[in-house]
């Protein structure tokens, strides 16, 4: 009995852990505290009997019942009673922020915005191009581009958008002549690689690639002397040197030229030369589909071709540069209205 087990008195309303002290008093103390009552005692002694039967089962059943008590007791305080969660502020709803930097819509002649453009870049390009229909009429200026915007539906403001010089629409034609050039040299080259037609011989290559080119001016011809004298702007002179550069570079690579010394910059000076006083010769061309351009063309070409060394690739470099000066004398004068091309 001094063992200290467990016992489960008056129907489980009372346990005891007996440690050195007799059942007996163990009874008794509970039933002075009002725990248990006389006739309770002499039954739970009886019961006492039936749990010592099983000691460990019953020892077992009275520690989950402390340790369920225990595990409800540690959880109460981490429920929230319903009057802490109707004295909790509600939490306000964070308003929707609008995005930073939304696109650029503009105002079209029925009073409606427009805001298909994705960018204001993309926005540009697109008045740009639907400018470029209006150059004959109204040359390179600000009321082409105004134009241009009028048939996207948009209004004449957005032409403040752009400088009031036209060199940014100059520029655009440039680069999209450039582009398609590439990518018709492209496609020739991979003709070429499949074995659909045969590779052209470098002279020929140059030629045929300057002469589309230069078609490519042919619709605004009559107002090409104006874009060049904008082009000569101090302004304008680094992104026009920009894409002529590029042009030529290109060229030359799907020529196949692969020299790596002073032959590189050689060669490009050359074609860059060749080009610019063939496009001064067009200018002032008045023969049919301009055949005594492609007749000069051909024969710079050859000129360049047969070069013997060094020397001779410098002196005809220089010619070239000379030719190209002469030829911008020629342009401004064609500007003043003294040497129209009729």
């Amino acid at each position: 009995m001094g063992q200290g087990p467990e016992a489960c008195c008056g129907g489980c309303r009372f346990v005891c852990v007996l440690s050195g002290t007799s059942l007996q008093n163990s009874f008794l103390f509970a039933a002075c505290a009002g725990f248990l009552s006389s006739e309770d005692v002499s039954t739970s002694s009886s019961k006492w009997l039936r749990c010592q039967l099983y000691p460990p089962q019953r020892a077992l059943h009275a520690s989950a019942v402390l340790r369920r008590a225990s595990d409800e007791q540690k959880k109460e305080p981490l429920a929230s009673s319903p009057q802490q969660q109707f004295d909790s502020p509600p939490t306000d709803p964070q308003p929707d922020h609008e995005p930073q930097g939304s696109r650029p819509s503009y105002t079209g002649q029925g009073g409606q915005e427009s805001e298909d453009y994705e960018s204001e870049e993309q926005l540009q390009h697109r008045i740009l191009t639907a400018a470029l229909e209006f150059v004959p009429e109204h040359g390179w200026t600000a009321e082409a581009i105004a134009e241009g915007a009028k048939t996207l539906g948009l209004s004449v403001a957005a032409a403040g958008m752009f400088h009031s010089d036209g060199s940014e629409l100059i520029l655009h034609f440039v680069s999209q002549c450039n582009t398609k050039l590439s990518d018709l040299l492209e496609q020739e080259q991979k003709l070429v690689q499949l074995g659909e037609t045969e590779k052209k011989p470098t002279d020929q290559f140059l030629r045929d690639a300057v002469e589309a080119r230069l078609r490519m001016l042919i619709p605004y011809i009559e107002k090409w002397p104006q874009a060049v004298s904008i082009l000569l702007l101090p302004h304008n002179i680094p992104s026009s040197l920009n894409l002529l550069t590029s042009m030529i570079d290109d060229i030359w690579h799907y020529a196949g030229d692969q020299s790596t010394d002073f032959n590189w910059y050689t060669r490009r000076a050359v074609l860059t030369g060749i080009y610019n006083t063939t496009e001064l010769v067009m200018m002032q061309d008045s023969s049919p589909d301009f055949e005594e351009t492609w007749r000069f063309l051909e024969n710079r070409i050859a000129d360049a071709m047969n070069m013997g060394n060094t020397a001779k690739q410098v002196q005809s470099t220089g010619e070239a540069l000379a030719q190209g000066l002469m030829g911008a004398a020629v342009t401004i004068t064609n500007l003043t209205g003294l040497n129209q091309r009729r």
